[in-house]
């Protein structure tokens, strides 16, 4: 039998060890009841703002984030247009050389291709010519053949064929006095009524045989804007009248620059 001093040792490491084995099977319990508390600690407040990145997701939360795709929303306005782009290449057609700077190849351009030329006829003056003046200057009234460009001849105005661009034109006049065996008869076209220095004329002495005929043809700068006009002369002795087979026109030639 053991003695009471024997038997408190015992007692005591026993006591110990029940302790150890209470605290043991409650350890888990405790961890989870202290996880727990630290969960309901921590806040969204708590939470640095900028401190969760992506990689701290899980893949159910970022999926979770990802939101349903709306509906497409209206077209925006248009862009301004850009500069058109450059061809290249070889050119072909009515065209020769290479993009982006061909040139019309030879012969490639026909009557098709070619503008309305500028031109004006005018004919059967009615003018009464008397005799000895100096550059009488014809009005042709509403005698006109044709005209391709309204500005070049005015019916109202009735004397001046007028150039509607700039370059060179030709010009020509031709005129028949009535029956007359007297004197001379004389024709001079004139640019913007300088009768003094005329682009060109024609001079003849009247016949017997009836009608006199005096014709000028010549090639005229003019810049647009500027006209010429058609006087004659006679020395018949007395008011002269023409026998309608006079006419005159202008016709544009081309540019000069």
């Amino acid at each position: 039998m053991h003695s009471p001093r024997t038997r408190w040792p015992y007692a005591a490491g026993l006591g110990i060890s029940v302790l150890g084995l209470v605290v043991a099977l409650n350890a888990p319990s405790l961890a989870v009841d202290a996880a727990e508390r630290v969960a309901v600690q921590i806040t969204g407040k708590q939470i640095k703002n900028g401190s969760v990145q992506l990689k701290d997701l899980s893949p159910q939360a970022r999926t979770s984030l990802q939101g349903q795709v709306g509906p497409r929303g209206a077209q925006g306005v248009p862009g301004v247009q850009g500069p058109p782009g450059l061809s290249t290449g070889a050119a072909g057609g009515d065209l020769t050389g290479t993009y982006p700077d061909p040139q019309l190849a030879p012969d490639s351009v026909g009557i098709p291709e070619v503008a309305v030329i500028p031109a004006v006829r005018v004919v059967g003056s009615a003018t009464t010519v008397p005799t000895g003046t100096t550059a009488t200057t014809l009005n042709w009234g509403t005698g006109l053949t044709y005209r391709t460009v309204a500005s070049m001849y005015d019916t109202a105005e009735g004397t001046k064929l007028v150039a509607p661009v700039t370059g060179l034109y030709f010009a020509h006049a031709s005129i028949g006095f009535n029956a007359n065996a007297t004197g001379t008869r004389s024709l001079s076209i004139a640019i913007n009524g300088s009768n003094a220095n005329p682009a060109c004329f024609d001079r003849d002495q009247a016949t017997v045989d009836g009608a006199t005929f005096v014709n000028a043809s010549c090639p005229v700068r003019l810049t647009a804007g500027e006209f010429i006009t058609t006087t004659v002369t006679q020395t018949s002795g007395g008011d002269l009248g023409l026998n309608g087979f006079e006419s005159a026109s202008l016709t544009w030639l081309g540019s000069l620059t």
